[in-house]
C-alpha cells in the first residue's frame, strides 16, 4: 500500500517462498537451484529460523543448528562451494552480503515472500499438491500466512509433492483453480527418495532387504516418507518431533530405548536429511547402532523450461557494479 519502503537492490535476487506455515519442500527447492546456478557466484540468505543467536551470520560446514538454523546448515553442507548466511533482517542481510563479498552475483532468498521490505527481482511462490493454497484458509482457521490474492506477486508457482504421473486433465484444473495470470508460469514437482545414507560415514546402504524402522522426524509433514517406506514393505515406528526440533539427550534416549526394543533381525533407525544435521551432534550416544537418513531431491515434470527461466532472469539482470 506504499507505507512502508521497499528497497529494489542492483543484484538478481530469486525469492522462494510460500503463503503456507511450512512443509512444502522449499529448501529442496533452494537446493535445486543451486544446482541449476552451478558455476555462479551465489548466496543463500535465510533468517536462521530455530537458532539461539542473533543478527548477521556466515554459515560454516563446521556450525552448529543453535547458532544458525538447520535448514541453512543443510544447504552449506550440501552444497559446500556456495555462501549461505542467517540474518532475521533481510535488507540488512543482503546489503552486508554485497558490501563484504563484491563478487556474488546473485542472492536466493529463502522464505521472503511475505518479507516486503525487499523487493526480489523474482519471485518463485511453492503450495503443497495435498493442500494447494486455494483450498486453504488464513490462520488461525488454516495454515495461510496471507491471502490466496497475494499468489499474483509471483512469477512462478510450484506445485510441489505432485504424483510422478499426474492426470493432464488433473493439471489443467489445478493450474484454472490456482488463478495462473498470463505473465506466470506455472509447474509441478515431486519429491525422489535417494539411497539411504549412513549418519556417521555418509556412505550409501544398499536396501534389498525389508527393515524394521524406527522413524525420527522432525519436520513439518513426514507423511510422504511414511508412506513410502510402507508401500516398498518396511515396518515403521515414528518418533515424530515438532518441526525444527532441536534434540537432547533425552530425545536420544527415547529414541535408543525405542530402537532396542525393537527385536527384528533387520532394524536401524532412519531419518531425515535435515534432522541429521542435529542428530550428528550425538554420534557417541549412537555408538554402533545403524542410524541412516534418507535423502531427498526435487524433480520438475518441466525441468527444462524451469532451468531456462531461472538462468534468463541471471543473466538478464547482471548485477550493476
Amino acid at each position: 500500500m506504499g507505507v512502508f519502503p521497499s528497497k529494489t537492490f542492483k543484484i538478481p535476487i530469486i525469492c522462494i517462498g510460500n503463503l503456507s506455515v511450512g512443509g512444502t519442500g522449499k529448501t529442496p527447492l533452494i537446493a535445486y537451484i543451486i544446482s541449476v546456478l552451478e558455476g555462479k557466484n551465489m548466496a543463500v540468505l535465510s533468517r536462521g529460523y530455530g537458532r539461539k543467536t542473533s543478527g548477521y551470520q556466515e554459515v560454516r560446514i563446521e556450525s552448529t543448528a543453535e547458532n544458525v538454523g538447520d535448514e541453512p546448515l543443510w544447504l552449506k553442507q550440501k552444497h559446500t562451494n556456495s555462501m549461505v548466511v542467517v540474518d532475521e533482517n533481510r535488507k540488512r542481510g543482503i546489503e552486508n552480503i554485497i558490501k563484504n563479498h563484491p563478487e556474488i552475483e546473485v542472492i536466493l532468498l529463502d522464505d521472503g515472500f511475505q518479507h516486503r521490505r525487499v523487493n526480489a527481482g523474482f519471485n518463485i511462490l511453492i503450495t503443497d499438491y495435498h493442500l494447494p493454497y486455494y483450498k486453504d484458509y488464513l490462520l488461525p482457521m488454516g495454515a495461510l500466512r496471507e491471502s490466496k490474492e497475494s499468489s499474483k506477486r509471483a512469477d512462478i508457482i510450484v506445485v510441489s509433492k505432485a504424483p510422478k504421473l499426474i492426470n493432464p486433465t488433473e493439471k489443467k484444473g489445478i493450474i484454472l483453480q490456482l488463478g495462473i495470470f498470463i505473465t506466470q508460469q506455472c509447474y509441478f514437482s515431486h519429491i525422489n527418495y535417494k539411497d539411504w545414507r549412513c549418519l556417521t560415514t555418509n556412505k550409501d546402504l544398499l536396501v534389498d532387504e525389508k527393515y524394521s524402522i524406527t522413524l525420527v522426524t522432525g519436520i513439518a509433514n513426514p507423511t510422504p516418507l511414511i508412506k513410502k517406506l510402507e508401500n516398498d514393505g518396511h515396518a515403521v515406528s515414528l518418533m515424530q518431533f515438532a518441526d525444527h526440533h532441536n534434540y537432547s539427550k533425552i530425545d536420544i534416549e527415547g529414541i535408543l530405548k525405542n530402537y532396542t526394543q525393537d527385536n527384528s533381525a533387520k532394524k536401524l533407525i532412519l531419518t531425515t536429511e535435515k534432522d541429521a544435521v542435529k542428530l550428528r551432534d550425538f554420534e557417541k550416544d549412537f555408538g554402533d547402532k545403524n542410524v541412516y537418513f534418507a535423502p531427498i531431491e526435487t524433480v520438475f515434470e518441466e525441468k527444462e523450461n524451469f532451468e531456462k527461466q531461472i538462468l534468463n532472469y541471471v543473466t538478464t539482470n547482471k548485477r550493476n557494479s
